[in-house]
Formats: C-alpha cells, sequence, structure tokens
C-alpha cells in the first residue's frame, strides 16, 4: 500500500473518532432530557452501560479486524505461491521448447553432416594422394594443398555438426573436475588471439565428473573464446569453480535430477548481452557481432555437449556489465560414487 493510501486511512480512523466523541455527548445529553421526563429511570445506572457496551463494541471489532488480516494474509501468501508456480512453469516450459529445439537441429545437422562426409573425405583422400607425386609442378602442387586444405577445413565442420547432432555420446571418463577444467582453461587460452587476464578460483578439489575430456576442452574453450571475442583486446575473465546442490524446484526448472553438481562459472566485463537476445544465445549460428564475426556453431555444440552430460548450461547478462555462463555438471565423490 502507497504512503497516500496509508494517510488517507489514518485520517478516516481519526475523523471517525472524533465523530464518535461528539456523538457520545450528545448521547449522554439525551440521556439527560430522557431521564428528566421519566423520575423513576435511574440515570446512574444508563451511563453505567455505556462503557460495557463500548468494551463489547471493540472486541467484536477487533475480532473481525484479525479476522480480516489473517485472510489478507492466507490471499497474500497463495497469491505468491501462485506466482511462484507459474514462474516455474513458465521456465520448464522454456528450457523443454529449447530442449526440442536444440534436438531437432542436432537430428538435422547430424543429418546433412553424414552425407557432406561422404563427399568430402573421398575429395581430401585424393587430394593428399596427389600430393604425394614427386612429379608435381609447383602450380599443381599449390592447387591440391588449397584442395585439400579445403576439404579438411569442411571435414572440420562436419565432425562439430556431428558433436552438436549426439550430444556428447562419446567415450566418457571419470576425471577429477579441477584437473579437468584447470587443462581446459589452459588450452582455451592458448589458442586466443587476444591476451585476456584470466582469474581462476578453485573451491572444490574433490568432486570428480564423468565426461568426455575433449567435449570439456571444447565447451571451455567455446564458452572463454566467445568472452573473449566479447571483450576485444584486454579484458578480464573470471572463473570459478565450486560444488553445489541442486534442490527439487531448481531441478525440475532445469530438466535436471535431484543432487550435487560441479558449477563452472565464467564471468567476463565486456559490453553484455542485451535481454532480448539471451534466450537465443545456444542457437546454431546465432551471434550478435557483425556479418562473419559469429561463433557459429560453438555455444550451440557447447549446450548440446552439457545437456548429453545430464548437465545445464545457462546465461545471464545486463548490458554494461558482461556476460556470465555457468556449466553444471553431475558431481561424484573422489570414490567415483
Amino acid at each position: 500500500m502507497s504512503r497516500t493510501g496509508k494517510d488517507l486511512i489514518v485520517s478516516l480512523v481519526a475523523g471517525a473518532a472524533i465523530v464518535a466523541v461528539f456523538a457520545s455527548f450528545e448521547l449522554v445529553e439525551a440521556l439527560f432530557e430522557v431521564t428528566r421526563a421519566h423520575e423513576d429511570w435511574d440515570l446512574d445506572e444508563i451511563i453505567a452501560c455505556i462503557p460495557a457496551l463500548a468494551i463489547v463494541a471493540t472486541w467484536f471489532a477487533v475480532r473481525r479486524w484479525r479476522e480480516v488480516a489473517k485472510l489478507n494474509r492466507t490471499l497474500n501468501r497463495q497469491a505468491g505461491e501462485l506466482a511462484a508456480s507459474l514462474e516455474q512453469r513458465h521456465a520448464m516450459e522454456e528450457q523443454l521448447r529449447e530442449g526440442y529445439k536444440v534436438a531437432a537441429m542436432g537430428t538435422l545437422g547430424g543429418g546433412f553432416s553424414g552425407e557432406l562426409r561422404r563427399v568430402l573425405e573421398p575429395i581430401e583422400r585424393l587430394s593428399t594422394e596427389g600430393l604425394d607425386q614427386a612429379d608435381l609442378v609447383p602450380h599443381e602442387r599449390r592447387r591440391l594443398e588449397r584442395i585439400s586444405e579445403a576439404a579438411q577445413g569442411g571435414l572440420t565442420i562436419v565432425s562439430r555438426m556431428l558433436a552438436f547432432g549426439d550430444g556428447g555420446t562419446r567415450a566418457t571418463e571419470s576425471i577429477a573436475a579441477a584437473d579437468g577444467v584447470m587443462e581446459s582453461i589452459s588450452l582455451a587460452v592458448d589458442a586466443l588471439d587476444t591476451d585476456p587476464e584470466v582469474a581462476l578460483r578453485v573451491n572444490d578439489e574433490v568432486s570428480r565428473i564423468h565426461v568426455n575430456r575433449w567435449e570439456l576442452h571444447e565447451v571451455v574453450s567455446q564458452i572463454v573464446a566467445n568472452a573473449a571475442q566479447a571483450m576485444g583486446a584486454g579484458g578480464r575473465i573470471e572463473v570459478t569453480l565450486e560444488r553445489t546442490a541442486i534442490g527439487t524446484q531448481d531441478a525440475e526448472a532445469r530438466g535436471l535430477t535431484v543432487g550435487y553438481f560441479v558449477r563452472v562459472r565464467v564471468q567476463d566485463d565486456g559490453p553484455g548481452i542485451p535481454p532480448g537476445l539471451q534466450s537465443h544465445v545456444f542457437e546454431p549460428f546465432f551471434t550478435t557481432k557483425g556479418a562473419g564475426d559469429g561463433r557459429g556453431l560453438g555455444l550451440a555444440i557447447a549446450y548440446s555437449l552439457v545437456r548429453g552430460w545430464n548437465g545445464d548450461l545457462t546465461v545471464s547478462s545486463e548490458p554494461g556489465e558482461g556476460a556470465t555462463f555457468e556449466i553444471f555438471i553431475p558431481a561424484r565423490e573422489a570414490d567415483g560414487r
């Protein structure tokens, strides 16, 4: 309730109190007039009834006020619970839609990739065989090298498309989360064209994760590369690794199982992502950069791989305050449980 509304209520109550006081004076005066006309009425007894009646009326008023206040609290609590339920349902629906969309794109990409691989592999093989010939003239060798490089580049794209389609179905192993993430960060930073400041804070050195090591490198490198590209030259990337528990409500909203997860938070100090674009970050070929500057399938592949580990990948950002990516990976104890 606004302050103006509260002041209005206080004014009305004060006015009602003043009216009641004057009305009581009028009542006493009227009783005196009545008792003068009827000598057998006892004025003292009549006046004595007034406090009793006031007490009874006050008791009923207070009781009614408490009932109304309790009803208002109940309604407010139920309204809050309903709002929370609707918000949770909206989050679950959004998660489900995102999962269906990524699954459909993965199936389509996997189908195209298989067809492209059958076309590109013979080109790459024949160009390599041609380069092995000793009697090639220089300009023919350059042409074959360009053909081979183009074919190898196409096969690399095909492999990434297949990774996006299968969602992380390669052979997995149990690795220490801290060691795997630190190794992935080191490889990702070495591959960058820029030289950002990277701060790594590990708050959990016990938990293990069951993933494919190459896939972990791919996920971390894509997120770090995206952060570095968003910041441009310089900038700071802060990586935090910790163990966290996911409860029932949060697990349902994220499409996860209840339990412990390793959370890897990658935060940059770049320009941030506009709110209307955050829901599209993990779509294939989506970018907030200019034409030709996007990361292509990078974040879409990272999202697909993390979901394949039964984990989750999210992004949060405010314009001008950078972006924060959080990777949730199911945690295991040191003994592998």
